[in-house]
This record gives C-alpha cells, sequence and structure tokens, in this order.
C-alpha cells in the first residue's frame, strides 16, 4: 500500500488528498473511484510471432546445428520464399539439423514448414519437436513421397508436457540407401505459439485536492 503524502496538508485551505484512479475511469467510461494503493490490469499478450531464429535461412547456417554426419549448407535453388534454403544430406542412417527454444508448460505450439524431397534414397523427410527435460515422447509428422517443389508440413501440439522447459525444433532425413544423390531442402520454418501470457499494465494514479 502506497500512502505517501496521504496525510500532507494543502498549503491553502489544509485539505487532505486522496489517490483517485484516473485512468482506469477513461478506459472504463467509469466515475473517479478513490483508492488507496496501486492497481494492476492482467492482460492476455498472444504470441504469433516465430520463435526460431532464421527460419528461412536467410543468415545462412546461424541458428541451426547439425547431426553428427549431417552436410549442411544453404543454397539459392530451389527455394520456397526469400533467397535461400537449408539443404542437408549424409551418407548414411539418419541426419537433422537443430534449434533449441524455451517453452512454458501448458501452452499450445504449431511448428510448420515447406519440405523439398526429390530422392529415392531418402526414405522420409520430417520436421519434429524433442521435448527436453520433461521424458515425454518426440513428435514428428514426415513426408514420404517424391514431388519437384515444396510442400507443408505442420506438427500442431495441444499442450506442452508438465516439466517441459525447452523444446529442440528438428528437421530431420532418413536415407534409405547410403550416398544420396540429392539432398533435402527444408525453407521457412516457424514455430509460433497461442499461448497466453499474463502482463500487468499499471494503472496511472494522481493526487488531487478535495
Amino acid at each position: 500500500m502506497d500512502d505517501h503524502g496521504a496525510g500532507q496538508q494543502s498549503g491553502g485551505g489544509g485539505r487532505s488528498k486522496r489517490c483517485r484512479v484516473l485512468t482506469l475511469a477513461v478506459v472504463l467510461g467509469l466515475a473517479p473511484v478513490a483508492v488507496s494503493f496501486f492497481l494492476t490490469i492482467k492482460t492476455a499478450l498472444a504470441w504469433d510471432e516465430n520463435l526460431l531464429q532464421n527460419g528461412g535461412f536467410e543468415q545462412g547456417t546461424s541458428g541451426w546445428t547439425p547431426s553428427y554426419g549431417a552436410s549442411f549448407i544453404t543454397v539459392t535453388g530451389p527455394v520456397s520464399a526469400g533467397l535461400w534454403a537449408a539443404a542437408i544430406s549424409g551418407t548414411t542412417g539418419s541426419i537433422w539439423i537443430y534449434q533449441d527454444v524455451v517453452v512454458v508448460p501448458g501452452a499450445t505450439y504449431t511448428l510448420t514448414g515447406l519440405i523439398h524431397k526429390y530422392e529415392r534414397r531418402f526414405r522420409q523427410a520430417c520436421l519434429g519437436i524433442e521435448w527436453l527435460e520433461s521424458g515425454s515422447p518426440d513428435l514428428q509428422e514426415c513426408l514420404y513421397d517424391d514431388h519437384d517443389f515444396y510442400l507443408p508440413l505442420t506438427v500442431s501440439i495441444e499442450a506442452a508436457p508438465s516439466y517441459a522447459t525447452r523444446a529442440r525444433i528438428e528437421a530431420r532425413a532418413y536415407i534409405r540407401t547410403a550416398n544420396p544423390a540429392n539432398p533435402i531442402y527444408f525453407d521457412e520454418l516457424s514455430l509460433t505459439s497461442n499461448m497466453m501470457a499474463v502482463g500487468y499494465i499499471p494503472l496511472c494514479l494522481k493526487n488531487y485536492p478535495q
């Protein structure tokens, strides 16, 4: 409770000053209400920005880490948007690139991206989310067929698991036959959330004679 100056006398008539909330009256269209403490309003802030760094690979490989055995470069073609896309390849097994992001338990997340798979020696190309420090199962969606153009892929999560504080976002490819001739291309990767963050907006208080 902030009652600093509540007992001071005005210079002329000796009248006390009481703290009144003016901003609340303006916002809500109500008459001013006398209060003696600082109020706050909870506000819901929707997160709609991309939580990934360099999701379109316009800054080269910045923000992304390749797995062991993965060859990871950026190329000017084929691309779906902008000037660059990611190309990953390898000799055998599973390869991927990833980056870690901070998440909030219970918040919903959507991972989207575009994949260009035109190589039979790759069995599939996937987007995935690995929940770190939570022990929850990983999620992924995969593209199996070959197409000479980009196709969209989406991984939707109803709610991040309890105790999940970080998630590893992966663009992954599984090699069917060793030494594929062509890489897998990824572009426009995005992680968004409709989490409603709680914020606080202080209301202006003003003292005036009564």
